[in-house]
């Protein structure tokens, strides 16, 4: 689970989970407040989210999660 304020990037966390031997049993993202770099100059972007909607698009991706058991 990420959030982010360009796209989502989960590259870093497969391989981390790749060297931990783990697995990844699905990806879920949403936008995320960012103040990161240059974005700091203008009071950040997609400000707002994590909002309700993509809350409950978590919730639903974990719902789904626990059918898969």
């Amino acid at each position: 689970m990420c959030t982010y304020g360009g796209k989502p990037v989960f590259d870093s966390i497969k391989e981390i989970v790749k060297e931990k031997q783990g697995r990844i049993v699905g990806e879920f993202s949403c936008k995320g407040f960012d103040t990161f770099g240059p974005f700091k100059l203008i009071g950040g972007i997609s400000k707002g989210h994590p909002d309700k909607n993509d809350l409950d698009n978590a919730k639903a991706f974990f719902k789904e999660l626990e059918k898969g058991k």
